[in-house]
Formats: structure tokens, sequence, C-alpha cells
């Protein structure tokens, strides 16, 4: 399986939104239009503190979020305020990440992916144990996530696997294994897949590719089956 072959499977996923807030929230729909997900802007009279987000899947229902949460993951202003980061507190993040897992996104920013590989990172660490599979395209950019890595690894009992074209010899640390890449499977690919040492309800996955336009297209999923899948190809790899 190659990612590009994995991504195929999920084109033409029917994922809608309803955005409901303030005329501000048409910005909303622009960046939702530019990520490949049809969406529709309604007015919310009671102004921006209540607006929100309803998503459904095949026709149905799936999920409502606060439109905030939606923002702060879009990257777009939270109306009302100046502060466009992603606030880490946002009761709606996990429902908005598990509202839209196994939905292909066509233009993700490394903002974005690094925002949920963080979220992954976390799962990871607060399970403690299991094998953590990430790619960081090559291993020099492993250099700028080297504390975050080398705490996770000494925190925890991870198996940790990092992977990257061999442009830069990384150290030893303890609990990391790295995989210097010589052919290019990986090499336009973020990746982090964490099989939760076999507990399904705690298993993710993070995969994207670069696109020629520069964006990533890529998913998230929380599906036992898949992720096993994921880390498979990624072990594949290293044969």
């Amino acid at each position: 399986m190659t990612v590009s072959t994995l991504l195929r499977r999920f084109e033409g996923s029917d994922v809608a939104m309803t955005v409901y807030g303030p005329p501000a929230a048409t910005a909303v729909v622009e960046r939702l239009a530019s990520q490949g997900i049809d969406a529709i802007w309604r007015k919310l009279p009671t102004g921006h503190q209540d607006a929100f987000v309803v998503i459904r899947r095949d026709g149905a229902f799936a999920e409502t979020v606060p439109l905030t949460a939606l923002q702060a993951f879009l990257c777009t202003p939270a109306i009302g305020s100046d502060d466009s980061g992603p606030p880490d507190s946002d009761p709606g993040r996990q429902l908005l990440y598990s509202a839209l897992a196994n939905t292909l996104l066509s233009s993700l920013t490394p903002a974005q992916l690094l925002e949920t590989s963080r979220e992954f990172e976390d799962r990871a660490y607060r399970v403690g144990n299991g094998t953590l599979r990430v790619s960081f395209q090559s291993l020099s950019i492993f250099r700028s996530q080297r504390a975050r890595y080398e705490t996770l690894a000494s925190d925890t009992a991870l198996d940790i696997h990092v992977y990257g074209q061999a442009d830069w010899e990384p150290p030893t640390i303890p609990g990391i294994t790295f995989h210097p890449l010589t052919d290019t499977a990986l090499e336009q690919v973020w990746l982090l897949a964490f099989d939760a040492a076999g507990d399904d309800q705690n298993k993710c996955a993070l995969v994207a590719e670069e696109t020629a336009d520069g964006p990533f297209r890529g998913l998230w999923t929380y599906s036992p089956r898949l992720v096993d899948e994921i880390m498979a190809a990624v072990v594949a790899v290293e044969e």
C-alpha cells in the first residue's frame, strides 16, 4: 500500500457542513471549500458567541461543534477576537477531530498537520506504551522536534520509530529507533501512526502527502483496522 493508494480510497467522501453564525462566518465556508468540503452559511441572530457548525456524513447528522473549534483548525480568526491561535482548552476540538476522521482534506497546511500530530503524540504520551511510527520526510527535520521526542521516550515505555531521508546523522536516543530511507516511498509524506499496544480504543494515525502545488492532502483516522494497515505499510518500507 502506498499513501496515494490509501488516500484514493477516501476520494469523494460525502461530508458537508452548515455554518451557523454572523456574516463574518462566510470566511469559514470559503476555507472549507479549499479543503474540498461542501459548506453553506446560515445567519445566526444571537451573535458570534453562540456560533456553531453542523457536520453531516452521507446525508446523516454526524456532529455539532462550536465554530471556534473549526476556526482554530482552519487557522481563520475567531469572530470577535484578535487571537487566531488554537485554544488548548477548546472543548470542541476532540468533537471536531472525531467528526472529520476518515475525511480526505485537500489543502492541509504544515500548521494543521503539526497540530494534529500534537494531538496524537499527546494521546501516545497518555497511554504510555505501544509503538509510535513517525515520518519526518527527512531526518534533519527531526532536529526541531528532538526535545519533544526525548520527553516522549524518557517519560513512557513507548517504542518510537522515526523515518526520513538520510540527510542527517541522528544521535543515539534511548527508546527511539531511526530508519534512514534510501528510497522515495515516504519522501513527500507526513505520517504518524500509533498502535496503543493493541488497545483499539486509542489507536490513531495521520497520513498526508505533499501535492505539486505545495499543500498536503490527507486524513486522520481512529479505525483500528486502518491504523494496523498503515503501521504494516510503514514497516514494509524498512525491508
